[in-house]
Formats: C-alpha cells, structure tokens, sequence
C-alpha cells in the first residue's frame, strides 16, 4: 500500500509540473503572438506642448516600422526611441512593450513616455526665428504654441558667446528681479549684449556675457540706489561693460 501510494504522490507531482509546464508554454506562446493594437503616449505634463499626443503617435506610425497589427515582440523599441529623438523638441524619449491580460485574451500596447524640450530664450533675426533650450539645442518656433522667453535679436557669432548668452539667460529666468525687469537683448556682431528693460527709456551696455552676477549685482545697486532717489528717466544708457565700473549717459 505505502508503495501504491507513494507512485500515486509521484504521478500526481508529476501531473502538476507538466500541466505547469504546459502553462507557461502556452502563455509564452500566446504572448509571443500578440499584436500591438495601440499606440499610447505620455508626455510630461510640466513640459512644453509643441507636439501633442496625437502628432507623436503619428510620427511614429510612419517611422517605417510596422506598428499597429504587428507582433508586439518584434517591434524595435531601440530603433523608435532613436528616430523620436531626432525630432528637435523631444528628449528623454522611453518606449516599451506593454500586454493586458484578460482571462486567456492578450492586447498589446506600445507605451511612449517623452519630455518635450523647454526653451529658455528666442534667437530672432531677419534669416532665422527659433528658440534655444538650456542645452543649446535649437527647438522650431511652432505656430500652434509660444513660449514666453526672453528675445535675443541678432546672431551669436560663436559657441563661447552662445554659451556664456545661455548661461546668463539662466541667471535671469531664475532672479525675479531681472526676469520682470529684462526683456530683449541686442547681439552685436562683436558678441557684446545691449539689454532692453521692460520699464523705462534707455538701454543697458552689458559687454560680453562674462562675469555676468557681478554686472548685474552692480546694475542692481544703480537701481536701488541711484534710480531711487533720481530715477531713470534722466539716463539714456547705463553701461557694465567695464570691470567693476557702471557709468550712465544722461540724456
């Protein structure tokens, strides 16, 4: 009987691990067929919204790649999260398979997470119109969203001008003070900036954008200082441009 019994435990075991078995290749057989029926995109919402989730979705359907009706598995993830990042305002682009189960019916998705690039400042002349991201990457001026930067006029003459210009703009969109107070800025064909305040008549002949905190935090003290007791309208132009000087021309 003990002998009986024990082929009874070991069939019984041995019942269990192939049905088990059985299981798991039927799923993974399963899985491994299903077709990507959606595509679903998520996108940052502290980003910009220079493209909107219908618009990535299109961009990739017609990446070339099959998408939709396609085995999920065989989609190349990689290869969609490199096209996607080619476009000027994504970053941080993450793309992955995804399958809902119900009972023995599998759905596939294509999940698309995504950051859309955040202007910082807008180059304007009379040949081009974009904006610029703090990475320096140059984003299209999109029609159906504007962001509200500071306005470069003029073009940067080269890269250690454009990132020093960026690095002050920095500055700025993070002081209250000078954000509300600054509101274009001239680039000469010599690399120098001439600052336009938002408040008052005259302009402000800043130099090259180097040692920028110390010509603003000298600016600052013209303005809490001499502007309080004479104001501004006296003055044509104020100039940091010189080494720990601030001269004003008056009118």
């Amino acid at each position: 009987m003990k002998i009986v019994k024990k082929i009874f435990v070991i069939f019984g075991w041995l019942c269990l691990a192939g049905f088990v078995g059985f299981t798991i290749y039927f799923t993974y057989a399963q899985m491994e067929a299903v077709r990507c029926q959606s595509i679903v995109v998520y996108i940052n919402p502290n980003s910009p919204r220079f493209l909107d989730e219908t618009e990535i979705t299109a961009l990739i359907e017609k990446s070339g790649e099959p998408i939709i009706g396609h085995r999920l598995s065989a989609i190349n993830t990689e290869m969609l999260e490199t096209k996607l990042t080619t476009f000027a305002t994504l970053t941080n682009v993450e793309i992955y398979r995804k399958i809902d189960a119900s009972g023995w019916s599998f759905k596939g998705k294509l999940i698309i997470n995504v950051d859309e690039r955040t202007p910082v400042l807008r180059i304007k002349n009379a040949t081009e119109d974009y904006y610029l991201d703090r990475e320096g990457v140059k984003i299209p001026v999109s029609a159906k969203y504007i962001e509200r930067t500071m306005i470069a006029s003029g073009t940067i003459p080269d890269d250690t001008v454009k990132i020093n210009l960026l690095k002050m703009t920095d500055f700025v969109n993070k002081d209250v003070f000078w954000k509300a107070q600054i509101e274009q800025v001239l680039i000469l064909p010599t690399g120098e900036l001439i600052l336009l305040p938002q408040v008052g008549d005259y302009l402000i002949e800043f130099g090259k954008p180097e040692d920028y905190e110390l010509k603003f935090r000298n600016l600052k003290a013209v303005y809490q200082q001499g502007f309080k007791n004479f104001g501004w309208n006296k003055y044509k132009a104020i100039s940091v441009k010189y080494e720990n000087q601030v001269v004003c021309t008056k009118k």
